[in-house]
């Protein structure tokens, strides 16, 4: 469904039971709502799955403006808004997991839980520096150039070379992104610091980090579980940013604990 969410047009689509707790799954930067198949294959039984597209990602329409965190927190109230979702579960990857943390400091009384998957609360100065070279990257060559030169830190090299068709959909999605929507939240990425406020968030909260990976470190989780009251770690081994994609099975089995332990919340 596309719905007009601050004078954009942002697709949604709402899986699993009708009568069942919502758990909003937000995904990372040059994704979209598929990056998640292997996570709604396993919760759409009993929770009702909502996800979408951010501006310029997915069936979403490219930014009129350029985007800031804030901005995209304020379209995850409206997408909740929009598909009739007062409070919910919040799963967020990456970018979602930041914009999880912005709604958790913004609009606490929304969230029911909150799960910070491979995520970050602080730009430093090397995440800083590697942005700015894709965006620089994806304005001169495409998106195809952004990928092979970030390819790497998505998934193993195993899986790389294997090049299968889980790794040639989630290819598909990133090609498809368009320059503004990536740039845009390239750009917003780069603003990123909000460690400094996580003690604020009362949310029942879990950390999933992926062992291996080397742009959300377990450096980046740990700061993250140590900030945020009675937040719990918990460590997917030998993966790296996509684990969700790579390794659902081990990614799932620290997720679904955390979201049933808290279905009634």
């Amino acid at each position: 469904m596309i719905s007009v969410v601050n004078g954009q047009s942002l697709y949604w689509r709402m899986d699993g039971p009708a009568d069942a707790p919502v758990a909003v799954l937000a995904h990372s930067l040059g994704g979209s709502h598929r990056l998640w198949d292997w996570q709604v294959a396993a919760l759409a039984g009993r929770w009702r799955v909502l996800r979408y597209d951010l501006p310029g990602h997915g069936d979403s329409a490219a930014p009129a403006s350029a985007p800031t965190l804030e901005r995209y927190v304020a379209d995850a109230v409206g997408i909740m808004d929009a598909a009739g979702v007062g409070k919910a579960h919040w799963v967020g990857l990456s970018l979602g997991g930041m914009i999880g943390q912005g709604l958790a400091l913004a609009h606490g009384d929304r969230l029911l839980s909150l799960a910070l998957c491979n995520t970050a609360a602080l730009a430093g100065p090397w995440y800083r520096e590697n942005l700015a070279r894709r965006e620089k990257v994806a304005h001169a060559s495409g998106m195809a150039a952004i990928w092979e030169m970030t390819k790497t830190f998505w998934f193993t090299p195993e899986f790389l070379a294997a090049e299968d068709p889980v790794y040639r959909s989630v290819r598909k999605v990133f090609l498809a992104t368009s320059i503004a929507g990536y740039v845009g939240g390239a750009a917003a990425v780069a603003e990123l610091a909000y460690l400094a406020r996580l003690s604020g968030i009362r949310t029942s909260t879990a950390v999933i980090a992926s062992a291996a990976d080397p742009i959300a470190t377990i450096g980046h989780a740990e700061a993250m579980a140590d900030c945020i009251p009675g937040a719990a770690l918990h460590v997917v081994e030998g993966y790296r940013h996509f684990s969700n994609v790579e390794a659902p099975a081990a990614f799932n089995a620290c997720l679904l604990p955390f979201l049933e332990a808290n279905r009634a919340a």
